[in-house]
């Protein structure tokens, strides 16, 4: 984790690399990436790696903007918002795309949203404080069928509000959601038992786990995590729906408006980034599962997860009106 935070760290630094001249001379000034992730969390901390990495091929400074709040909205209106001409980028989950934006009232259409290059996967995980009663799976479900199990997530209508909402409803559990700005705030509530448990990817929780101070519970998917093996899978538990395509990707993305060279351009350079040895060995050493994904395979994702979670959302009446 140290050497992910050293090299996330410099990636506010400004001091870049000469390297690809942009389209026409783009970028002419420096490139903003939005995102809805406050500064801390595990996802933000990714960026700034990614980022780092980054700079080195693009030669204008790359400068993170957190804008958290509104499940990501926030800041994906502030770069539908901005001039469409390269220098506004951002950094969402394609669940953003595919599933939490039909849960708002948005000034803007999904699709204005173009994925570029996904460059992590989460992998998501219920966990609960370390000494808690409810620390194996059978008695987390024994309890939440009986009385309010509250768990903590990152916003409203993101990916821990509606996997904990799915898996309730397949298990007939009655799970009580509180919304954080960001997993900085929410796991170290768990830990405080201030919240019964909470959905983070597992780099979120990964070294509280390995110290005893959290407890796993399920890993939401069909695999069992290689550095934790002893968490079981919804799949294995009985859980019909296929979890698995809420698994976030990190992706950086453009103002579908934006000139088509210039995205072309950053969407090089990032995607360099996200299979740079560094970046990866950043990665790795806090257990986020660094893996690239091209514009293609995310728009296949996004549409997916589109056809699955709409009707679901819908029944359970989360769309927005």
């Amino acid at each position: 984790m140290k050497t992910f935070l050293a090299a996330a760290a410099c990636a506010c630094v400004l001091a870049f690399t000469p390297s690809l001249s942009g389209a026409q001379g783009f970028p002419e000034r420096e490139v903003r990436i939005v995102t809805g992730f406050p500064a801390g969390s595990a996802a933000e901390v990714s960026l700034r790696a990614l980022v780092h990495s980054a700079q080195k091929y693009v030669d204008k400074p790359l400068i993170i903007i957190n804008k958290p709040g509104g499940g990501q909205s926030i800041a994906m209106q502030e770069l539908v918002s901005a001039p469409a001409d390269g220098h506004t980028i951002g950094m969402v989950t394609d669940t953003f795309m595919g599933m939490t934006y039909y849960q708002y009232k948005l000034r803007f259409e999904a699709d204005d949203i173009q994925p570029m290059v996904g460059y992590a996967q989460f992998r998501h995980v219920l966990f609960v404080k370390g000494d808690s009663p409810l620390r194996n799976y059978e008695e987390f479900v024994a309890q939440a069928k009986r009385e309010p199990v509250s768990y903590g997530g990152t916003g409203v209508g993101t990916t821990p509000d509606m996997l904990g909402k799915i898996f309730a409803r397949a298990l007939g559990l009655n799970l009580t959601y509180i919304a954080f700005k960001g997993s900085n705030e929410y796991v170290p509530s768990v830990m405080g038992g201030h919240v019964a448990s909470g959905i983070v990817d597992i780099s979120g929780v990964a070294k509280q786990l390995e110290q005893g101070n959290l407890a796993g519970v399920v890993v939401f998917g069909n695999e069992r995590l290689p550095e934790f093996p002893n968490i079981p899978t919804t799949a294995e538990k009985g859980v019909k729906t296929d979890l698995s395509m809420f698994n976030s990707v990190l992706t950086i993305v453009a103002n579908r408006k934006a000139p088509a060279d210039r995205t072309r351009l950053l969407q090089e350079a990032f995607t360099k980034a996200a299979n740079d040895p560094e970046f990866r060995k950043s990665a790795a050493s806090a257990g986020l599962h660094a893996a690239v994904f091209d514009s293609e395979q995310l728009r296949k994702r996004i549409e997916a997860a589109r056809q699955l979670s709409i009707p679901m959302m819908k029944e359970m009446n989360l769309l927005a009106n």
